[in-house]
């Protein structure tokens, strides 16, 4: 019996030890497994999407700046603050009212974004109560300048035929001033002037017949004509056989 006694402890022992060593690997692998199931649960949410994006490079301004989180909604009242803030490269604000609907928040613009690099900074409140701050940076890009009107194009020929017209017309006013002054001043020239020598006498030349001839013809057709009277008054007072 004595020389069996000492194995049966040393069997006994070594049970002991493995039920020991096998409670203590259930507990880590149990333990390691809430942790692992409750990790999710303990991590803080996060911006997930925005509009824009943050690098994004817009053709034309936004209308509105929107932002999307994890978790099942903010955490919003009087003394929490959640909001959005829009800024240009001056630090000019161009933001609206933050508006917030579950775990989406956004902004309006009151007005179109001009070209330029803008900051979106934002304050918010999970559900869990963690509140984080952060930004990001967008662009928009700078409206092109309009073209400026081309102007048309007028035929050679008729401008030059209008510049011709205008020149002659501009040169002929002064030839006929010139022309009628030229004619005024010889006609005041001529009547100025006093007639002499062969001028003045063809001037005072009668082209008819000399007077003494007018009237010696005149004489000879009246005697004529007295005579033929005469004759005519005798032969009536002669009378008849």
């Amino acid at each position: 019996m004595s020389s069996r006694t000492p194995a049966h402890r040393t069997s006994t022992t070594w049970r002991q030890r493995a039920g020991r060593m096998t409670a203590l690997s259930a507990t880590a692998a149990l333990g390691l497994a809430v942790t692992t199931m409750a990790a999710p649960a303990w991590a803080h949410d996060s911006l997930i999407s925005s509009s824009p994006e943050a690098g994004d490079l817009l053709e034309a301004s936004p209308e509105e700046i929107t932002l999307e989180f994890s978790g099942g909604g903010l955490t919003t009242g009087e003394s929490i603050t959640n909001i959005i803030a829009v800024s240009d490269e001056d630090g000019e604000n161009w933001e609206g009212e933050t508006e917030i609907e579950g775990a989406t928040m956004w902004t309006e613009l009151p007005a179109e974004l001009p070209g330029g690099d803008y900051t979106v900074a934002y304050r918010v409140v999970y559900s869990d109560g963690h509140a984080e701050e952060s930004s990001f940076d967008f662009e928009v890009a700078a409206a092109e300048p309009d073209p400026e009107p081309t102007p048309e194009p007028s035929t050679p020929a008729e401008t030059e035929t209008d510049a011709d017209a205008e020149t002659e017309t501009e040169a002929a006013a002064p030839a006929e001033d010139d022309d009628v002054a030229d004619s005024t001043s010889t006609d005041s020239a001529e009547a100025d002037e006093p007639v002499t020598g062969d001028a003045a006498a063809d001037t005072q030349q009668d082209p008819g017949l000399p007077v003494w001839a007018v009237v010696v013809g005149a004489l000879t057709v009246l005697g004529l004509l007295a005579a033929i009277a005469m004759a005519v008054l005798r032969g009536r007072k002669t009378p008849r056989a």
